[in-house]
């Protein structure tokens, strides 16, 4: 329905001011296109006095209407007439461009959240756009806002440390740029996959406010702690259980974290028994099978003792290689032998020494001369001069 005013509603005005409000309304109206210059209804400009005037005067007052099309509103203050069509139009399209911001800040957003694995936290960020608390813009003032939040506390633990020791706390970029700094040292040097691989493990480095210079050395540290080990019993660590030098490494940097790894059961039994085998290999010329030197080691045998016992060995390594027509000994029966749990296979060497030394006493095949000069008689026995 159009939007009518009688003349009546503005007869308390001055005739000059009614004639420009009529005059200019009209003009602006037919400018805007909303009205036909011969738009009917329209009459000449009012030129005062009041209703009992145009009683007077015979008016039924239909003629002294003003009628605006559908839509247009008007308002009457202060001798003006404003339309708000126009002011519409800009609120609808500032309200469009608002959207598009906040839509396009969520995106943004989703994909923070994705990255620092707080999606959980996407509804309190929209509450945040939509409400126009933060500047839009800025992703870190952002995420700083919801950091209350339980899920922001647990991704960021370390912050809650640093500011109880009176440390700046970091923002979400800085926080995460340290983890992966963190991460790539301790690739990059070579340590095991499973030592400090999640985001907690770098909690302590945070609270502590290590650079990655200071963790550079700490890891160059161990390396050299690595490597002022006995390289046998790397060596062995390697050939029997595919330990490599930077799991060694990872054990000396922390060995609280590297526990795990390195100090279960299994790893324990293992260390011992590649020192077993170093020894074996060292002292006896015997290079044990994983599982053989593990049974030495179920048996109580330290590194000592096999260094011991394989010396030993050694200085009879003759006796333990069979000859033409001697009964043959298996590789457990010499193992058993050498530390004295066979009893059989000990007496088996026994008398296999014992047929030796009296061929040998009787000129037999048993005793060679190995050395030209030296005078050395290799008896299968032992070495005598």
């Amino acid at each position: 329905m159009s939007n009518i005013f009688s003349v009546s509603d503005i007869a308390y005005l001055p005739p000059e001011d009614v004639a420009t409000i009529r005059t200019e309304e009209r003009q602006a109206l037919v400018d805007q296109g909303l009205i036909a210059r011969d738009q009917p209804g329209l009459t000449a400009p009012f030129t005062g006095g009041t209703t009992g005037d145009k009683e007077k005067s015979g008016s039924t007052g239909e003629e002294d209407k003003i009628i605006l099309p559908d839509k247009v509103d008007t308002a009457v203050s202060g001798g003006s007439t404003t339309t708000t069509k126009k002011d519409d139009d800009d609120d609808q399209r500032e309200q469009a461009q608002r959207e598009r911001e906040q839509n396009n800040a969520f995106s943004r957003m989703q994909a923070a959240l994705a990255r620092y694995g707080l999606s959980t936290l996407e509804g309190a960020i929209r509450g945040l756009i939509t409400g126009g608390m933060v500047d839009l813009r800025d992703e870190n003032a952002l995420l700083f806002a919801i950091r209350e939040e339980p899920a922001y506390k647990q991704r960021f633990a370390a912050n809650e440390a640093r500011r109880k020791a009176n440390m700046a706390e970091l923002d979400p970029a800085t926080y995460l740029g340290l983890e992966d700094q963190y991460r790539n040292i301790l690739r990059s040097n070579g340590l095991p996959v499973g030592f400090f691989d999640e985001i907690t493990d770098f909690q302590g480095f945070i609270e502590g406010d290590v650079s990655p210079a200071e963790l550079q050395e700490r890891v160059q540290q161990g390396y050299r702690r690595v490597a002022e080990a006995d390289p046998a019993v790397k060596q062995q660590m390697r050939e029997l259980y595919g330990v490599s030098e930077g799991d060694l490494a990872a054990y000396f940097l922390d060995p609280k974290r590297a526990q795990p790894l390195l100090t279960t059961p299994d790893r324990v039994r293992q260390a011992k028994a590649a020192q077993i085998a170093a020894r074996g290999l060292e002292q006896g010329k015997v290079q044990l099978a994983a599982g053989e030197a593990e049974g030495l080691v179920a048996r109580g045998v330290t590194a000592e003792e096999a260094e011991q016992r394989f010396a030993e060995r050694g200085l009879l390594q003759g006796l333990y290689e069979g000859m033409t027509g001697e009964e043959m000994l298996t590789r457990q029966e010499e193992l058993g032998a050498t530390f004295g749990y066979d009893i059989d296979a000990q007496k088996k060497l026994a008398q296999r020494r014992a047929s030796r030394v009296a061929e040998f006493r009787g000129g037999g095949g048993f005793a060679r001369t190995t050395g030209a000069t030296s005078g050395t008689i290799e008896t299968g026995v032992g070495s005598a001069q």
